[in-house]
């Protein structure tokens, strides 16, 4: 599995945030926040951040959608 660097911030109040993924900034699909309040790894009360993206430098004939979980409490990043 590839490790890749992933940024992210939200700017000026806005609802849509700026991800960037090993420094290439990502086009934005969708985005969502969840609160969960109750998982099986002792993590309850997490805001998540959920957001369908892709990149301009994987997109020869279409677009490879990737997603993206961000928990806001701890910054922790899970993409796929």
């Amino acid at each position: 599995m590839v490790e890749h660097d992933i940024t992210w911030a939200i700017n000026n109040g806005q609802k849509i945030p700026e991800i960037y993924v090993d420094s290439e900034q990502a086009q934005v699909v969708s985005c969502s926040y969840q609160f969960v309040t109750a998982t099986d790894i002792d993590e309850s009360g997490v805001s998540m951040m959920t957001a369908t993206i892709f990149l301009l430098s994987e997109s020869d004939y279409k677009p490879i959608q990737h997603v993206i979980f961000i928990n806001q409490q701890t910054g922790k990043v899970f993409y796929q």
